[in-house]
C-alpha cells in the first residue's frame, strides 16, 4: 500500500522532490526491540553482541580512550537493543591564536578520559592553555540506517528550500567530507555534531579508534597522548577480517538494521487534539524549517557514500520523521571547537539535533542540545539565537496555553 501523507511538511519542495524522485515510500519501522528486517536473525545477533562486547588490552583497547564498549555510551533505550542517546560526553579541546584562529589541542581536539592501568589519562595532562573546552553529548543512533539512505541531492536541496523559505535568513551548511572506504569519493555528511560523516562504516571506524583506541583498516593509526606516540603493545591494525575490519564492519552493520525511534505514548487518548495542535503550532512558528519532519531515502538499489554503499531494500523508498536536517547551523549554542578541519563559515555551527525519540529521552533525563547544557525544553527553546532567534521569539510570544500544546506534541516524538 503506498504511503501519500506529507506530515505537516515543513518544506513541500522537498516533500514533492522526494515523491517525484522516489515514487511509492512506506513508512520505515518504528521500534526500540525489534531490528528493521535488514539482517538475518543470526546475522542481528552477531552484530549486537560485537556492539555490546567490552574489548580489553589483548583487543588493542587503549592505550587512551573514553570507554571499552559502544553500549556503553549508546544504552538500550527500552528492554532490549542499545544504540541509544546518554549523558555520557567527550571532551574536546584547543586554543585561540593570533586573530582569533583556533587551534586544536595536541594530537587534535578529542581529549581522551581514560588510560590504561599505570598510564595518566590524556585529560589530566591537558594544559590549561587549552582553554577552550566544550563537552559533546552521546546521539542517539536509532534509525541511522535511514540518515545514511538519503540522497545527498536531497540534503542540498534542503538548505536551499530553507534560504528560499526564509529569505536567506537560514541556510544550512552543506558539509562535503571524505568517505573512508571510497578513497577520494566525498558525500554529504551527516553523522556527528560536526557533520563529519557521510558514512555509518567511516563513522564506526572513527569511533573505534578515538573512542576506544582500537585501529582498523579504515583508520590504521592509534590514538596518541597529545600528540605523542604510545604503543598499547597490539600490532596494528587490530580489527581485522573482513575488508575493513570485522568490528567495524558489524557496528555499520547493527546501527544500519536499527528501527526508527517510536514516538513517546502519554497512555492519554484524549492529549491526541493538544498534540495535533502543538505539532501545527511548531510548524506555524518555523521550527519545522530546521527540524524538518520528513525525509524520505533513496530508491532501493541506489549507490551512496560516494559508491561504496548500495541502498537495500530494508532501507530503500522508506518516509521517516526524523525532525532534524543534518545540516550545521548557528543557533547561538557556541562550538569553537568543531571548526578543525572545516571551512571558516562554519565557526559556531553544529548539527542539527534531530528530536525524534525526544519523548524518551526525556523520560530518562538525558540532557539536551548538543552539549547537554538545557536540562528542560523550555530552557532549549530560550537557548536558541542567531539565525533561530526570530523562532524561538514566536514560541516566547505564544499564550501560554499554546506554549504547553507545543510542549506536549515535542514530549511525544
Amino acid at each position: 500500500m503506498c504511503v501519500w501523507r506529507l506530515r505537516f511538511f515543513a518544506n513541500l519542495t522537498v516533500g514533492l522532490l522526494a515523491f517525484a524522485a522516489i515514487g511509492c515510500a512506506k513508512p520505515a519501522p518504528q521500534s526500540f526491540e525489534m531490528q528493521n528486517g535488514l539482517l538475518s536473525p543470526e546475522e542481528f545477533e552477531s552484530a549486537t553482541g560485537a556492539f555490546a562486547e567490552v574489548e580489553t588490552p589483548s583487543d588493542g583497547l587503549g592505550a587512551h580512550f573514553n570507554d571499552s564498549s559502544c553500549a556503553n555510551c549508546h544504552p538500550a533505550p527500552g528492554q532490549a537493543l542499545p544504540g541509544g542517546g546518554s549523558n555520557v560526553t567527550e571532551l574536546r579541546a584547543g586554543h585561540e591564536g593570533a586573530n582569533n584562529a583556533f587551534s586544536p589541542a595536541p594530537g587534535g581536539t578529542l581529549v581522551t578520559l581514560k588510560a590504561l592501568a599505570g598510564l595518566t589519562p590524556e585529560v589530566d595532562a591537558l594544559p590549561a592553555s587549552e582553554n577552550v573546552r566544550e563537552r559533546f553529548i552521546t546521539p542517539s543512533l536509532f534509525g541511522a540506517g535511514f540518515v545514511e539512505s538519503v540522497s545527498d541531492e536531497m540534503l542540498r536541496r534542503t538548505a536551499q528550500d530553507q534560504s528560499a523559505r526564509t529569505n536567506g535568513r537560514i541556510r544550512g551548511l552543506v558539509r562535503e567530507v571524505d568517505v573512508l572506504e571510497a578513497p577520494g569519493k566525498k558525500a554529504v555528511g551527516r553523522f556527528g555534531w560536526a557533520a563529519q560523516h557521510a558514512s555509518l562504516l567511516s563513522f564506526s571506524a572513527d569511533a573505534y579508534r578515538n573512542e576506544m583506541g582500537i585501529t582498523s583498516r579504515l583508520m590504521p593509526d592509534d590514538n596518541t597522548f597529545l600528540g605523542a606516540i604510545v604503543d598499547d603493545g597490539v600490532a596494528d591494525p587490530e580489527d581485522t577480517g573482513g575488508t575493513f575490519g570485522e568490528d567495524v564492519e558489524k557496528f555499520a552493520a547493527f546501527m544500519r538494521a536499527l528501527s526508527a525511534p517510536p514516538g513517546a505514548s502519554s497512555g492519554d487518548r484524549s492529549a491526541g487534539a493538544n498534540i495535533d495542535a502543538g505539532s501545527k503550532t511548531f510548524e506555524s512558528i518555523g521550527c519545522g524549517t530546521c527540524h524538518l519532519p520528513q525525509l524520505v531515502t533513496s530508491k532501493s538499489g541506489t549507490l551512496v557514500n560516494g559508491g561504496a554503499f548500495r541502498v537495500p531494500n530494508a532501507l530503500g523508498n522508506k518516509i521517516f520523521h526524523p525532525f532534524g536536517d543534518f545540516l550545521l547551523h548557528d543557533i547561538g549554542t557556541g562550538s569553537d571547537v568543531l571548526r578543525e578541519g572545516m571551512p571558516v563559515e562554519a565557526r559556531h555551527k553544529v548539527r542539527t539535533a534531530a528530536l525524534w525519540g525526544l519523548g524518551t529521552r526525556l523520560l530518562r533525563k538525558v540532557p539536551l542540545l548538543h552539549d547537554g547544557s538545557a536540562s528542560t525544553l523550555q530552557e532549549a527553546i530560550q537557548r536558541h539565537k542567531n539565525t533561530a532567534a526570530e523562532e524561538a521569539e514566536k514560541f516566547q510570544r505564544l499564550p501560554e496555553s499554546e506554549k504547553a500544546k507545543v510542549l506536549q506534541f515535542l514530549q511525544s516524538l
